[in-house]
């Protein structure tokens, strides 16, 4: 993400920077918290009993992650821990708690969009806090939208993989090859297909775009 800041300069840089690590934090935490207060929904108290059925960003956040994130564009936070065997109903604890932390991206996306439109038509003066509302909520909608997409995709451990682990037998053979070698294909994936999922993520994007554009006219 910190090659977003290259090509700023003065205020810009600190009004970017301060907005981006803003972001990252609250859009990982809430991704997290869903996952936890889902889970909780479900039967399963594990999360709870642990502090993490909370939207404090201390007790999600891993500081190695953060920095990966916010530095090389790649990253996370703490797992929320989870007991399946908790679950009143497995499959449906499962997919829904799974599903809960890429929804809150995109509800927070498809908000952050909205935001961002809405700066480009009424913002006219230029300083530091117009900056700096401008670009969180661009980052606000970016971020979230690339962790929706990102989260979705079936590779272990990410939320796609589960969800697809869920919905299949144990000994499936693609689960299998995950479980072994899902790590590496992941970082595959981060190295090798960045534009790939850049240009996925713009794709996945414009009805969001184009619904806002619309509503304010731009």
């Amino acid at each position: 993400m910190i090659y977003i800041l290259q090509n700023l300069s003065g205020i810009a840089v600190i009004a970017a920077g301060l907005g981006l690590l803003i972001v990252l934090v609250f859009s990982l935490t809430l991704h997290e918290y869903s996952h936890a207060y889902i889970a909780y929904k479900n039967g399963d108290m594990t999360a709870k009993a642990m502090g993490r059925l909370t939207v404090n960003p201390v007790v999600h956040m891993d500081l190695i992650g953060m920095f990966c994130c916010f530095f090389c564009g790649f990253g996370w936070a703490k797992p929320v821990p989870i007991n399946p065997a908790m679950f009143r109903n497995y499959k449906k604890g499962m997919i829904l708690t799974s599903l809960a932390g890429v929804i809150m991206n995109l509800i927070l996306a498809f908000i952050g969009a909205g935001f961002y439109y809405l700066c480009l038509k009424f913002i006219t003066v230029v300083n530091f806090w117009t900056l700096f509302v401008l670009y969180t909520s661009y980052f606000w909608y970016v971020i979230n939208l690339s962790l929706f997409v990102f989260n979705l995709l079936p590779v272990y451990p990410l939320d796609g993989f589960k969800i697809i682990e869920t919905c299949t037998k144990y000994d499936n053979k693609f689960i299998v090859f995950m479980r072994s070698y899902g790590g590496l294909l992941l970082l595959a994936v981060v190295l090798l297909c960045g534009a790939w999922l850049s240009k996925l993520i713009t794709w996945v994007g414009y009805p969001i775009s184009a619904f806002w554009e619309l509503v304010f006219g731009i």
